[in-house]
């Protein structure tokens, strides 16, 4: 049985419902493991999840005000600590910048992913809202999760679970629902309704690189959008997934796609999925030795890791992905409680 008396805990308040309900997911999910402390940051970030409980805390100053900077911030002090696991309550794009910050240490402690944001889709989340109650030291486990690499130009900026993707929107939580959101403006911390549009430009290039040389994915015009992702067991029962399915069938890990219209939209009623054109695109399996080298995008199109922007591109940049095996552990359930999660 997994010992969880002693955990860090950081709360993103802007994922999903906001600050009170996130709050709220974290203090249902201490009490639900048991445990008798908590190291964590001030107010919104995390100590006031506390209020009103008898557990011991010892709370970080930080010298931001709630952000993904302070979430960072705090994540660096978090791994370096001796915790039996670090509590994250937020969507995939918290939890990625948190363990952007752990897969860089080889001792980092797991992480135990409460998704509380507008998908809940990557790796690291271990659990919903709907199945905290449910979360109990003798049901869990650490396992090793995989992760998607992100660079611009030589510098690792971000870490991802879930997928990369180049484009010029996002999906986020707006007055209670899912929208399509500008990637420029979330990347200065707004969330403003905006349509999807094409990346390409004449000289835009994806390639897959490695030591035996270089392979063309897509040029030109015809990438609308580029995305990498993680391939999954599931994905080998699913043929219509492609070139995705050959990369799980083989054991390789992930793979980039490249399509000529973007894919990432939700606001898309079935009459406008019917009156699209057929959509064309390339696909590539890689490993650990290779790299996807993108270049020549247009103006302003976001580099976007686990729903959060982290780079706004201009003609001239460079950026390229990778993956790494075992890159973090996550806190998950052992066994999956039939008919209730």
């Amino acid at each position: 049985m997994m010992q969880l008396r002693s955990v860090g805990l950081i709360v993103n308040p802007f994922a999903g419902a906001g600050a009170q309900a996130n709050l709220a997911l974290a203090k249902k999910g201490l009490t639900a493991l048991g445990v008798s402390k908590v190291v964590t940051g001030p107010g919104l970030n995390g100590s006031d999840a506390l209020i009103g409980t008898t557990i011991e805390s010892v709370i970080y100053p930080t010298n931001e005000k709630p952000s993904r900077k302070q979430t960072l911030e705090l994540a660096a002090i978090l791994v370096n600590l001796a915790l039996d696991a670090v509590i994250v309550v937020g969507g995939d794009g918290t939890l990625a910048d948190v363990a952007y910050v752990f897969s860089q240490h080889k001792n980092s402690p797991p992480m135990l992913g409460i998704g509380a944001g507008s998908t809940n889709a990557g790796a690291l989340v271990s659990c919903t809202g709907h199945q905290i109650n449910f979360l109990h030291p003798s049901v869990l486990a650490v396992y090793p999760v995989n992760a998607l690499l992100a660079y611009f130009g030589n510098d690792l900026v971000g870490v991802g679970f879930n997928d990369c993707v180049l484009g010029y929107t996002v999906v986020a939580t707006l007055d209670g629902k899912l929208r399509d959101v500008s990637v420029a403006e979330k990347y200065s911390g707004k969330n403003v309704p905006t349509h999807p549009a094409s990346i390409g430009l004449y000289q835009t290039m994806v390639e897959r690189v490695n030591l035996l040389g270089r392979q063309v994915i897509a040029t030109g015009e015809s990438v609308g959008t580029v995305i990498i992702g993680l391939a999954e067991p599931s994905y080998i029962a699913k043929a219509i997934t492609g070139g995705v399915c050959l990369t799980a069938f083989s054991g390789l890990k992930a793979g980039c796609l490249v399509a000529d219209q973007p894919l990432v939209q939700v606001e898309l009623k079935s009459d406008d999925v019917l009156a699209l054109p057929a959509i064309r695109s390339s696909y590539l399996s890689f490993g650990e030795q290779d790299r996807i080298v993108v270049r020549g995008v247009r103006e302003g199109a976001g580099l976007c890791v686990d729903g959060t922007p982290l780079k706004l591109l201009t003609p001239d940049q460079e950026v390229s992905f990778g993956v790494s095996l075992n890159a973090v552990r996550t806190v998950k359930f052992e066994k999956l409680l039939k008919g209730v999660l």
